[in-house]
């Protein structure tokens, strides 16, 4: 066996020659020369388009999402003095604004600023089928203690009295109040376990009162068609129950 030492062997030759183009050092061009270099506007927009693009998308969705958490965190948030809901009433904006600014000439209140007394005459048509989602809306503004004072029509009133939403009148209405409305209570049980309306066994509390005949309703009831009586309430958790018995005592005094 032979064997070849190192000096022996063959130098192996390579096809490309030392200064072939891919031994040359390449030198970077920056973005900016790449865009240079394209002659039309079309071979620039297609290069931004492949490469840029989705990235400004994304980045200004990130940056709307910023600004927006930034706004809504640093923004001054009205404080709401009082609320009604008109539930199953329809009243435009411009009427409800009415109605709110009536009441605030009425007895002499000075909002400060952000301070608000608002009247709801269009978010919650409830009755009907296909308004799940409103009726949601609806307890869940409750459950939050966005809502002081509800007015519906009777069968409409009856359902969220009897499920316990409204207040009982009285523990809330001063004496003198509860005196001078006592023949205008709407009584009405209130759920016990599983129980029904028609099979309800519980004692009768005074949840509510009658709105018709009174100059507030004869002025801005004109226009419902609704054979049922109108009826007014205080939510059981609402937060401004004082402002709301001051409501009252301006609607029936």
């Amino acid at each position: 066996m032979v064997t070849l030492k190192d000096n022996d062997a063959k130098e192996k030759e390579t096809v490309l020659k030392d200064d072939a183009s891919i031994y040359q050092k390449r030198e970077e061009k920056t973005e900016r020369q790449k865009f240079s270099e394209m002659k039309t506007f079309k071979d620039k927009y297609n290069y931004f388009k492949m490469y840029y693009l989705k990235m400004v998308i994304v980045g200004g969705l990130v940056l709307g999402l910023i600004i927006y958490f930034i706004y809504t965190i640093a923004s001054p948030k009205d404080k709401n003095l009082l609320r009604v809901a008109f539930v199953d009433y329809f009243f435009a904006d411009e009427v409800t604004g009415q109605m709110a600014d009536e009441f605030i000439q009425a007895k002499d209140i000075t909002l400060a600023d952000h301070e608000v007394i608002s009247f709801d005459g269009t978010s919650y048509q409830i009755s009907g089928s296909g308004n799940y989602n409103t009726a949601t809306v609806f307890s869940t503004h409750v459950m939050a203690r966005e809502i002081d004072i509800v007015i519906a029509p009777e069968s409409s009133f009856l359902a969220y009295a009897f499920n316990g939403t409204m207040a009982s009148l009285t523990e809330v209405l001063p004496s003198d109040l509860y005196g001078a409305l006592s023949n205008r209570f709407f009584l009405s049980k209130v759920r016990q376990e599983n129980e029904g309306i028609e099979d309800a066994k519980g004692e009768d509390y005074v949840l509510g009162i009658y709105l018709d005949n009174t100059p507030f309703w004869e002025k801005y009831g004109k226009s419902i068609q609704n054979e049922n009586r109108p009826v007014i309430g205080i939510i059981v958790n609402g937060q401004n129950k004082e402002r709301a018995i001051e409501f009252l005592r301006y609607l029936f005094e």
